[in-house]
């Protein structure tokens, strides 16, 4: 390997530990040199376990024993920021109205948002995950739509083709999505390739579509893009998001509640 390959190896490294998630043209022009040379760059980088190649961004793996994503967990991840959730949940739940045909996602932000349906309001529950039907089927002016199928215990999250149909096939008013990560090159992520397929689908069938995620997730890649982030009509937020991410938000047209 010659010394100039070393040099620009090293370089990339150092660059992946000061600031992760950094994308081949991004590296191409830093470095003075071709795409197709980084390209390969990055992918000896992978073969090693330094990197992560996602989509053409690169994200730093600390060591090669480390797993790039810890194992998620429906339940503690609850815990986690459980003050801003909770405030998500109610806002997210107070733009439901009479009659409306919500469909919830899975994770534990949208957790919080089937805790706070008003009791008050009929409406109808598209619900992809347990921990969601459990909750719905405790309100008596509901009425529930379950995606069925497979359930993966550490999400909660009900999966099968056929569900999946059944969501297209459904015309929802309000979808509540979830998500890993926000990332203004990669868009809106999430950690497993099974759970794209839901979120595509509840994209697909509904008229309004409705992010809830806490301001940790800005900024945050993940393996699996399932959405831009300009196909969203509303973000819910908390308080703490960046003046940044709130300027480009805006400029995408997207009504932005920080609560």
């Amino acid at each position: 390997m010659s010394r100039s390959k070393l040099n620009r190896l090293d370089k990339i490294k150092k660059m992946l530990i000061a600031q992760t998630g950094i994308s081949i043209k991004e590296f191409s022009a830093s470095l003075n040199v071709s795409e197709i040379t980084i390209r390969r760059d990055l992918n000896l980088l992978e073969e090693q376990g330094f990197i992560r190649l996602v989509n053409g961004v690169a994200i730093y793996r600390m060591n090669e024993n480390t797993p790039l994503y810890p194992e998620y967990n429906l339940s503690s991840e609850c815990t986690v920021f459980q003050d801003k959730k909770e405030r998500i949940g109610k806002k997210a739940a107070s733009l439901i109205e009479l009659n409306d045909v919500v469909a919830i996602d899975s994770g534990s932000t949208t957790a919080y948002l089937s805790q706070n349906l008003s009791y008050d309001t009929h409406m109808t529950v598209v619900a992809s995950s347990m921990n969601v039907l459990i909750d719905v089927s405790k309100h008596h002016n509901c009425d529930i739509i379950c995606s069925g199928g497979y359930l993966y215990p550490n999400t909660q999250m009900f999966y099968c083709p056929e569900g999946i149909s059944m969501i297209k096939r459904t015309c929802i008013n309000k979808a509540f999505i979830s998500t890993a990560g926000i990332s203004e090159k990669l868009n809106v992520t999430c950690i497993a390739p099974h759970e794209m397929d839901g979120k595509r689908a509840l994209m697909e069938s509904a008229q309004t579509k409705i992010l809830l995620a806490d301001s940790s997730k800005f900024g945050k890649i993940f393996p699996t893009a399932f959405s831009r982030i300009q196909d969203f009509d509303i973000i819910i937020t908390d308080n703490e998001l960046s003046e940044e991410w709130r300027t480009y938000i805006e400029n995408a047209n997207i009504t932005l509640y920080c609560e």
